[in-house]
């Protein structure tokens, strides 16, 4: 594997998890209109950023192009409705008292992801791996035991994403045109549902202040700079690593739904952390000695 490669895809990663570690604060910032209404302003506003990108380069016309062939956007559905589902779970969470359950989601959906990278594309793991995800696997499934019912809103999330991340490695598209498709795709419904909200009276024209339009607006710059950086990172990276670095966001959002939110964090949810990060350590540390060493990242070893 390149290694060049390998580390862009790194960087593209991380940063993403980061911007979609601290989305809890933006989602309650904006939080005065429905968790619908905002979803729905999401998919437009990323569209339109979208649309100016291609321009920039030079590339709308080859675009709609190619948004006209029913054989690409039948390619594009699939990925369209799974990110869709996960935009949607992730701000009905945040906005009724579920960041904690969200941050759950996100702490499953690497081992989906690796699980897929196994099934799929053969992803072999060193054994320090397989250690490292084993421990991670434990904190996961003891918080979901301890939890008290069945986390509806991480497993819809968790699935979803994973899902969306195993379509979008066998995507040919490059990351700008596959999510300028799925935003069109999603963006029709969501278009006739704004206007049938503004109409109605119940949108923000006459409710809100006329900057909460920019305020909404930024949600376009939030959603696609991440979902392009992940597109990039997960071209780069073997499914299994993508999977690992996704606990980046979980744990910010962990740590906002405890100090900022406050919402309830007892000694089982502690514990469940506390194996998460043993494996997460593990983990890292295998990644950066075979990165040292400038071994391939996916080695075959005996068990």
């Amino acid at each position: 594997m390149d290694q060049k490669r390998y580390v862009e895809g790194l960087a593209m990663g991380s940063a993403a998890f980061v911007i979609w570690g601290l989305l809890p604060l933006y989602w309650k910032w904006v939080s005065a209109i429905s968790p619908y209404e905002i979803f729905a302003q999401r998919v437009m506003w990323s569209f339109v950023l979208v649309i100016i990108l291609l321009s920039f380069k030079g590339q709308l016309k080859a675009f709609f192009q190619l948004a006209r062939q029913p054989k690409h956007l039948l390619m594009t559905i699939g990925p369209a409705f799974f990110i869709s589902a996960n935009w949607m779970g992730f701000i009905w969470g945040v906005n009724n008292g579920y960041v904690l359950e969200t941050s759950l989601g996100y702490y499953i959906n690497p081992l989906v992801l690796t699980f897929f990278g196994r099934v799929f594309f053969k992803e072999n793991l060193t054994k320090m791996q397989k250690i490292g995800i084993g421990f991670a696997a434990v904190g996961v499934v003891y918080k979901t035991l301890t939890y008290g019912r069945i986390p509806y809103v991480a497993l819809l999330l968790a699935f979803s994403f994973a899902i969306y991340g195993l379509l979008k490695k066998k995507s040919q598209f490059s990351s700008v045109e596959g999510f300028g498709i799925e935003t069109l795709i999603i963006g029709v419904p969501s278009l006739i549902y704004l206007i049938k909200v503004e109409t109605s009276g119940a949108g923000i024209v006459g409710n809100l202040p006329p900057f909460y339009w920019g305020m909404i607006a930024i949600s376009g710059i939030l959603t696609a700079v991440p979902i392009l950086l992940y597109a990039e990172g997960t071209k780069r990276l073997p499914l299994s690593i993508v999977g690992f670095l996704q606990y980046i966001a979980p744990t910010i959002s962990l740590f906002l739904g405890i100090f900022v939110f406050h919402e309830p964090f007892d000694l089982n949810a502690l514990l469940a952390f506390i194996f998460i990060w043993i494996g997460l350590v593990i983990f890292t540390r295998e990644q950066y000695l075979m990165l040292k060493m400038k071994k391939r990242p996916m080695v075959v070893e005996e068990s």
